[in-house]
């Protein structure tokens, strides 16, 4: 009998869980359509975190659902999908019954374990794509990079014109554009200034997009992050059309960090004051990088910013 037959097909709706922390494995699952996302507690106190998205294609505990070990992790479809299933008792009963289909599954896993089966569980075109708004964005970029794949993670925006690309290939990440902007600059600009109702989409290639230069992923995120939460408190107290100039008739910089940034800020407001949000369309920097060298400019005294808008007594709001 077709093991397909055996099976049944589930189609879950928005946030539709597959299981929780704790419980006994009660199928071998394949994903048929949408993206689940695998989520892990990994301290009690900040509770259940994305670490991975699983597309079309791929399977969902074939390992614990032989050995009955109890899950560790919460699968859900953020945007709602469509499983086969086959229950516990099924498969186990045709891996006992079918000599044939228990070797079969057995080599399925070994490859799994030697890492020669992509994570992504695609051949090709794209098997992961959603809606920014119900995924984590760090951690699909994660999932891509680990998987190995070599593709690219692209973000668009809710008309569908493109934001901005990533491209990934032997756990690296490789090309990165984003407007203007290129390098680990467009990077921290698609993570931490992604558009409003804005798309994602991975696809795998054939071969890798042209680039002399590969990174790491993990300190490229590090650094977005870093950025994001300090930006945030700059944001929140100096709004992006506050009228920024120079304080005196010529520049005292003397920190060396940024000091190419500086400079470009520093002659723009010369040329023409205006706010730090005119300033990231201006210049070729991501807009968390401009707000916090802007911050330091105006804690430094080397700028200003017109009432009402005076933030030298906010130093905790704007990160110092």
């Amino acid at each position: 009998m077709s093991l397909v037959r055996l099976g049944g097909v589930d189609v879950q709706s928005v946030g539709g869980v597959l299981f929780r922390p704790g419980e006994v494995p009660a199928a071998l699952y394949l994903v048929l359509d949408g993206v689940v996302e695998i989520c892990r507690e990994e301290s009690q106190e900040v509770g259940l975190q994305p670490v991975a998205y699983i597309g079309a294609g791929s399977t969902i505990s074939e390992a614990k659902v032989l050995t009955g070990t109890a899950l560790n992790s919460m699968a859900h479809f953020p945007e709602g999908g469509t499983t086969l299933q086959w229950p516990r008792p099924v498969l186990l009963r045709q891996l006992y019954s079918s000599r044939d289909f228990a070797l079969h599954y057995l080599q399925s896993l070994a490859r799994r374990l030697e890492g020669t089966v992509a994570n992504l569980g695609a051949y090709s075109g794209s098997n992961l794509r959603g809606k920014l708004e119900h995924f984590d964005l760090p951690a699909i970029l994660q999932t891509v990079v680990e998987s190995g794949a070599t593709g690219v993670l692209e973000v668009n925006d809710q008309d569908g014109n493109t934001f901005g690309a990533i491209h990934t290939r032997d756990k690296m990440i490789g090309r990165i554009l984003c407007g203007n902007l290129s390098g680990p600059e467009a990077f921290l600009e698609i993570l931490n200034s992604p558009p409003k109702l804005g798309t994602f989409r991975f696809s795998t290639l054939s071969s890798p997009g042209e680039t002399d230069q590969y990174l790491p992923v993990q300190p490229l995120l590090f650094e977005a992050a870093r950025i994001q939460d300090e930006f945030a408190h700059f944001a929140d107290t100096v709004p992006e059309t506050a009228y920024l100039r120079p304080a005196a008739g010529h520049l005292v910089w003397n920190s060396e960090s940024d000091s190419d940034l500086v400079e470009q800020i520093w002659h723009q407001l010369s040329a023409q004051p205006c706010g730090w949000g005119l300033l990231a369309e201006m210049l070729p920097f991501s807009r968390g990088q401009i707000g916090l060298a802007v911050r330091d400019m105006l804690l430094a005294g080397v700028i200003t910013v017109d009432r009402p808008y005076e933030v030298g007594s906010s130093d905790q709001a704007l990160g110092a």
